[in-house]
């Protein structure tokens, strides 16, 4: 003898269920995206670096990170795209990779197929406050710079790293004061300035920088730089 359910029962079914998507899209639409995402939060590197500020005396918290601003990290004036079926360009891209491992101040993806040249110095046609980003995506050869920062507003890129082979995370201190400002007084890295930091989150895939900008404070940067 079949056993059916009866009208109450699947009202009841169908009543969970339905309460079960609100609160699954309810907590979907919770989430701040105005705030540093988890996967940067949570991440050992993003730990390390922010631990290591407060011993060094600079309390900064995840929370007071705010996002900014969002923009393409390509520019075709900024990128040259080479094939790797091309023999020449195979072997510059070898010798590229391989005379940047164990460089201060350049990063490798997980998979070493892409770095991020972060130093604080110019080095050949990229400035000393430009970062360049150069790898394999497929049979790509990529040469960009995607990001540059204010000169004006003593910028300094500190840390660099790769969450995963597609997505990376650049720090930036810099003066608090827009980057097209000409008429903010000048302050030289060797006087107390007001300073925040910025924390740009790039993607390749999606071609998206987002740029999350913290509370400001005042340091000498040139003595943070020479203890940090």
């Amino acid at each position: 003898m079949k056993k059916y359910l009866n009208p109450l029962s699947i009202i009841i079914i169908f009543a969970f269920t339905g309460f079960g998507l609100y609160l699954n899209i309810r907590q979907q639409q919770s989430i701040d995206r105005s705030r540093l995402p988890q996967k940067v939060e949570q991440d050992r590197m993003f730990q390390r670096w922010i631990t290591n500020l407060k011993n060094k005396g600079l309390e900064i918290e995840a929370d007071e990170f705010l996002l900014k601003e969002e923009n393409e990290i390509y520019n075709t004036t900024w990128m040259t795209v080479k094939s790797i079926d091309d023999p020449d360009e195979k072997i510059i891209f070898e010798e590229t990779i391989e005379a940047h491992k164990n460089m201060d101040k350049v990063v490798f993806s997980p998979n070493e197929r892409f770095f991020v040249d972060y130093r604080n110095t110019d080095r050949g046609s990229i400035l000393s406050n430009q970062i360049r980003l150069y790898g394999l995506k497929e049979d790509k050869i990529i040469d960009a710079r995607v990001l540059d920062c204010s000169v004006r507003a003593n910028c300094y890129f500190d840390r660099a790293y790769f969450l995963d082979n597609d997505v990376f995370v650049i720090t930036e201190f810099s003066r608090n004061i827009g980057k097209k400002d000409e008429t903010a007084s000048e302050c030289s890295i060797e006087e107390m300035c007001t300073y925040t930091v910025k924390l740009h989150l790039i993607d390749m895939i999606h071609n998206k920088r987002s740029v999350y900008t913290s509370e400001s404070f005042e340091i000498v940067l040139k003595e943070w730089i020479d203890n940090f």
